[in-house]
């Protein structure tokens, strides 16, 4: 007679149990962020810091990893503020380097779809 009260209280548990197991996954989602020259120009690398601001929490994300012209991070899926600052080296057409300070900012960017977020910010340059 247990046994059978036990299995019926499994049989019964194991949906509930099941259904309450979430991935957290589905609120995180990977952001590119790529910043852009004036025609002509290709970015060899970026060094500088990008805060990157949760609207909603407020909550702010500060990394300086980035690849080439691109940031590659996992936000939470949400409306963002970005503000960046430090030194571009591009070269233009005719293959002269060129170091110099710059900027980009955006006061909102959604950065809400499931798997992955794109978006672009133009570079000012300060110099």
């Amino acid at each position: 007679m247990i046994k059978k009260y036990f299995l019926f209280y499994l049989l019964t548990l194991l949906p509930l149990l099941v259904a309450c197991q979430e991935d957290e996954d589905d609120i995180f989602a990977t952001a590119v962020i790529t910043l852009l020259t004036d025609e002509g120009l290709t970015i060899e690398r970026v060094q500088g810091t990008a805060r990157i601001t949760n609207l909603n929490s407020k909550q702010v994300t500060t990394t300086s990893d980035f690849n080439g012209s691109a940031l590659h991070l996992s936000l939470m899926r949400s409306s963002y503020s970005i503000d960046l600052e430090g030194l571009v080296r591009y070269h233009d057409q005719q293959g002269q380097v060129y170091t110099k300070h710059m900027r980009a900012h955006t006061d909102y960017v959604a950065l809400n779809q499931k798997d992955y977020n794109e978006t672009t910010l133009d570079i000012i340059f300060l110099e």
